[in-house]
């Protein structure tokens, strides 16, 4: 059974004169949930209080700062990312929790989804990751606390990250860490304008951030050809026993912020491929944390994910084709170079 984390405090995290990133943001992934007849099929759990374990992952200045600003009550702490009272408290929990899942979930061969608010993959060691000019929403980088406390129990992580918008935050955590391999498939040239194709991890680390930027309208086929050619045969290079996955909904042909066309195909095929490694056996464990989507990508993408997640059987007829060729020429030597897999 797959188990879902959530957890009512996000209401806390809010701005009252709206946002993008609003509480409204889950209750759409619940009614999409109920609307596909998922709900009932879902174990669901509460966070656990918030502890340090965002200090795995973030400079101790930053967390102090961000506990210092929350204490001010709600305001925004760059043009577009606000706290409010609770938000240290809520992000906390929702990273606290992140570790943990992900310690059990190896331990106890399990499949998560988390859903957090505020998210986390622009949140970098102190903040601003990579030159950004905003934390874009985030504050603590979920993904990347749970990857760190992983690796005391497996060799090495895979991250998938299939937002829309670049992980920044997480590909600088982890930039020198080869025991993390980090592919990002994104938009380029929209927010945070990082993640180029030849950014590859620092020199203890070459090869392992493997980033796919894409043009505006790029759908099904190329997302498909990156987990056949990219992510399936890293899994079996190197025998990849957890994937997290940084799920962003905001690719989605309809949702409002970006300009890309995946379908619901490209999220049932990338849950129903995780669904069969999992069962397999290959993968040990796997955890999905929510990351972007305001609307209709939480609508239909998010539920169509957790489908092929569950294993429903959907049909769907995808032809892979490959991103245009400045970046498919670079990927080819990269995992050649670097991991001797050919493309």
């Amino acid at each position: 059974m797959v188990k879902v984390v959530y957890d009512d405090i996000h209401w806390l995290h809010q701005d009252p004169r709206g946002h993008p990133e609003n509480p409204n943001r889950l209750e759409i992934v619940l009614n999409a949930l109920r609307k596909r007849k998922l709900y009932d099929k879902l174990e669901f759990t509460n966070t656990l209080q918030g502890d340090n374990s965002v200090l795995l992952v973030h400079d101790k200045e930053y967390v102090s700062w961000i506990e210092k600003e929350s204490r001010k009550g709600f305001h925004y702490i760059d043009p577009d990312t606000y706290v409010t009272r609770d938000t240290y408290r809520v992000a906390t929990a929702f990273s606290t929790t992140t570790k943990h899942v992900v310690l059990d979930g190896i331990r106890k061969r399990e499949v998560w989804v988390i859903l957090p608010r505020p998210p986390g993959h622009h949140a970098g060691v102190k903040g601003r990751a990579l030159g950004a000019p905003t934390l874009g929403f985030c504050i603590f980088n979920h993904v990347a606390v749970g990857a760190r406390a992983a690796l005391d129990l497996v060799e090495s992580v895979l991250i998938i990250d299939f937002d829309a918008h670049h992980g920044n935050g997480t590909q600088e955590i982890f930039w020198d860490e080869p025991r993390v391999i980090h592919v990002d498939i994104h938009e380029y040239g929209i927010y945070p304008g990082t993640g180029w194709v030849t950014d590859i991890g620092g020199f203890n680390a070459l090869g392992s951030k493997i980033n796919v930027p894409v043009e505006p309208y790029t759908g099904d086929n190329v997302y498909v050809w990156v987990l056949q050619n990219i992510i399936s045969p890293l899994i079996e290079k190197y025998k990849i026993e957890l994937v997290m996955i940084s799920a962003g909904f905001d690719s989605y042909i309809e949702d409002p912020l970006t300009e890309l066309s995946a379908t619901e195909n490209t999220f049932y095929t990338y849950g129903y491929f995780l669904h069969k490694l999992f069962e397999e056996g290959i993968l040990r464990s796997v955890i999905i944390v929510l990351e972007g989507g305001y609307d209709a990508g939480l609508r239909k993408g998010f539920p169509a994910f957790i489908e092929g997640l569950m294993g429903v059987k959907r049909e769907t007829s995808i032809k892979p084709s490959p991103p245009p060729k400045k970046i498919y020429v670079e990927l080819k030597k990269i995992m050649g170079k670097y991991h001797g897999i050919e493309i």
